[in-house]
């Protein structure tokens, strides 16, 4: 007999309204740098941030599974977060409804989710595997540039943690994609990195393209 689900049902949304409710005391256990980091770009903390709102609040989202969930497959998150267990064991972390109930989740049936859970695990990769899901003229690009330039960062400062990427490949589908990624050559990297980090970038990050035959690279 086929399961059926909830079609309002989001796992993204449920990590959102997670780390929503529990934003401060999630923002306190990372490290300075990423503290740093996501204040030069909260409006609400830096008036002159240059990201748009739904640009920073992917980037909290990403700097939130890569740090405080420590960059777990989507399946392995869901099956902590059904279970209540590893980051969503501590009660601590659940908002008290009214009635002085816990709020850990939805009403899904054990059955549901663990359909939810095979599915994910079948299609799980060899990597975490995450997805930007903006509208068209957001600014994806430039977001993708920021959590490079985050990446690269905390690569930088702390080499032997896995978590973070000291290398990044980019595939654009046309010309008028790659012209765009060209422009992250120029952009000027203090509107998304605080100053002082964002020169050390500047002296360790290069730059290659391949060339429209793709047989030689530039940088």
């Amino acid at each position: 007999m086929a399961v059926e689900f909830d079609p309002n049902f989001s796992f993204n949304q449920q990590l959102w309204y997670y780390y929503t409710t529990n934003r401060g005391k999630i923002r306190s256990r990372y490290n300075d740098l990423t503290r740093k980091f996501l204040a030069y770009n909260d409006s609400e903390e830096n008036p002159h941030a240059f990201l748009r709102k739904p640009q920073f609040e992917a980037l909290e989202m990403y700097i939130f599974v890569k740090e405080f969930m420590n960059n777990k497959q989507v399946y392995e998150m869901f099956d902590d977060w059904r279970h209540k267990r590893d980051r969503f064991s501590d009660a601590s972390y659940y908002a008290i409804d009214k009635g002085g109930q816990l709020r850990i989740g939805t009403d899904l049936t054990e059955n549901q989710t663990d359909t939810l859970f095979k599915q994910m695990k079948k299609y799980r990769e060899d990597y975490p595997n995450y997805i930007y899901a903006l509208t068209m003229g957001l600014g994806k690009t430039i977001l993708m540039a920021t959590c490079i330039f985050y990446e690269f960062l905390l690569a930088k400062k702390y080499p032997r943690d896995k978590r973070f990427c000291h290398n990044a490949l980019v595939f654009a589908p046309d010309k008028t994609v790659l012209q765009s990624l060209r422009e992250i050559m120029t952009f000027d990297k203090t509107k998304v990195v605080p100053p002082e980090y964002a020169r050390v970038l500047d002296s360790n990050i290069k730059f290659h393209f391949l060339d429209e035959t793709g047989s030689a690279t530039r940088s």
